[in-house]
């Protein structure tokens, strides 16, 4: 149950399309707001995917994904619901 119902008229299809769209950039800004408000200094997307395997930088940006994918499940689908 959602606090809103956004009725669309079109195929099915297209409605998972936009639910997708919807779920790739809520998680995409909510990760970016994380990344800028943890303060580093440092370019957290280059050191963790170059560089050692499982290296700190690496496991931060896990967690920070974790975190945003968590908020869209917790948060975001309960907000918008497409139908």
């Amino acid at each position: 149950m959602a606090i809103f119902n956004i009725s669309l008229d079109i195929d099915d299809e297209y409605i998972v399309l936009i639910k997708d769209l919807y779920k790739i950039i809520v998680i995409l800004i909510v990760l970016q707001i994380i990344i800028y408000y943890s303060g580093s200094g440092k370019n957290i997307l280059n050191n963790a995917l170059s560089g050692c395997i499982l290296n700190d930088d690496f496991m931060t940006l896990l967690i920070y994904v974790i975190i945003s994918i968590s908020a869209y499940y917790l948060v975001f689908d309960k907000l918008i619901a497409f139908e």
